[in-house]
């Protein structure tokens, strides 16, 4: 993540893995923080020199971006396994919104660490938190949850056919989601309308599980080895092409170029037109 002059990046290769922070323009590593298990999810900006960080063991710590000192850190669900591995978090201004890994979302004040709310949805979070608007979305196993990000309160769960993986990702008014029961879907849920615009299926898996948004396409890779555009709003088919592996990462530049991580290691580049 990127904050300033510097950039930090957590890593969760070994029992006691650090979050480190690097100098961008000379790549001199200026600090790091051990974390037990270290940290798998995305890193969030709290106000403009904290970082929030989420451990594989549900600890939740601000960093102060130069220094990285601890101000404030608490395990608002208590001590969790880290597997299954605890989904990214979402904030704005004055709160930073935490799942668990056993079904529980927590609004923590963003200055002092204090748990604000808490929820239980009875159901595991499975996908990212995402704040748009006046809603908070979570999506779990049984299906997309919408909450009131200042009580806590559900206001409206939607099913989308499985569950809910992997990166919720905002191209308002839409936003797109994955899905999976005994087929796997990308969903493109408006929520100013409060509907699901459209939906299309792939046989096994969408494999990246972050949907990338370029222009007016949206682009995922599936395990059939295979990488689809789909028109954002209606969801036509713009193209699909085999790329030879099963893609898991995607990328792309503003001089029209698309970047493809695959499993076996490989890092493919084509142009979009």
């Amino acid at each position: 993540m990127l904050i300033g002059d510097r950039i930090a990046i957590p890593s969760d290769a070994d029992p006691s893995a650090h979050l480190y922070c690097f100098d961008v323009r000379r790549g001199d590593l200026l600090w790091k923080v051990p974390f037990e298990q270290g940290v798998a999810t995305t890193l969030v900006a709290v106000g403009k020199r904290a970082l929030a960080v989420v451990s594989a063991t549900g600890t939740v710590a601000a960093l102060d971006s130069d220094s990285g000192k601890l101000l404030w850190s608490t395990k608002p669900g208590g001590s969790v396994a880290a597997i299954p591995r605890i989904q990214s978090p979402a904030a704005d201004d004055r709160r930073l919104f935490v799942a668990s890994n056993n079904g529980k979302v927590f609004a923590i004040d963003a200055r002092s660490g204090d748990v604000v709310w808490r929820k239980d949805l009875g159901s595991r979070v499975n996908a990212s938190l995402t704040l748009i608007g006046k809603t908070l979305y979570a999506g779990a196993l049984d299906g997309l949850y919408l909450i009131n990000p200042r009580s806590g309160a559900v206001t409206r769960k939607i099913s989308v056919g499985g569950h809910v993986y992997g990166t919720l990702v905002s191209a308002p008014p839409l936003l797109l989601l994955l899905a999976k029961s005994d087929r796997a879907r990308i969903v493109a849920f408006d929520t100013v309308r409060g509907e699901i615009r459209w939906q299309r299926e792939t046989p096994r898996e969408w494999s990246t599980f972050r949907p990338l948004v370029t222009g007016s396409i949206v682009i995922v890779g599936s395990e059939e080895k295979e990488l689809c555009a789909f028109a954002l709003g209606d969801g036509a088919v713009r193209w699909c092409r085999s790329v030879g592996g099963v893609p898991r990462g995607l990328g792309s530049s503003a001089d029209g170029m698309l970047f493809v991580g695959t499993l076996d290691g490989k890092v493919l580049a084509y142009r979009l037109e």
